[in-house]
């Protein structure tokens, strides 16, 4: 199974650098958002393999972004739950650079890292491999998600510490950005 994993076009929110979390699930791409869209969908449509479904998460910024692929493939735009915009709870209306100047505060009580009056890390990743498991075995599928839970989602599917992905900066997606992962004998792998 093949598994393209892509990032949402640019909205006014990433330009902002504003974390907004379930608020933001109304918002829409940028003109810059829906062109990067657009260019996506052929590249992954002419692929080979290519996607035969195309995922996307509650949020309507993910819809819009696959769209243009799904209508390339024939096929069209499945919602799934779960992998939404992680629930960044008090840290809402606080910059991305936060999330660098303050890290320490994303040390939980319980000792593990999260959203203080949102998700922690490991409930992030716990819906998004709960997710992506619930996919139709062996069917090559694209999915589009959002920043915060690509990069947790990646390091748990890809049996990464998770912390230590967060803090060496890994798996730090661009708008319409995609990482392709290959599932063999239930262990996913990148493919290049």
């Amino acid at each position: 199974m093949n598994l393209w994993l892509i990032r949402h076009g640019q909205t006014a929110g990433n330009v902002a650098g504003i974390l907004r979390g379930a608020a933001s699930a109304g918002d829409e791409l940028s003109d810059v958002g829906h062109a990067q869209a657009a260019a996506l969908a052929p590249l992954l449509a002419a692929r080979s393999p290519r996607p035969q479904a195309v995922y996307a998460s509650t949020y309507r910024r993910a819809q819009q972004t696959a769209e243009p692929l799904a209508r390339a493939l024939g096929t069209p735009v499945q919602v799934l739950p779960g992998i939404q915009e992680v629930d960044c709870g008090d840290w809402a209306g606080q910059p991305y650079s936060a999330l660098k100047t303050h890290a320490a505060a994303l040390r939980l009580p319980s000792g593990g890292l999260g959203f203080e009056g949102g998700e922690t890390f490991r409930q992030i990743a716990d819906r998004f491999v709960w997710a992506v498991n619930g996919l139709p075995p062996g069917q090559d599928a694209a999915l589009v998600s959002h920043g915060g839970i690509l990069r947790i989602g990646l390091a748990a599917l890809l049996e990464q510490d998770i912390e230590a992905v967060w803090q060496c900066g890994e798996w730090v997606l661009g708008n319409a950005e995609v990482v392709q992962l290959k599932r063999e004998k239930n262990v996913w792998k990148v493919r290049n």
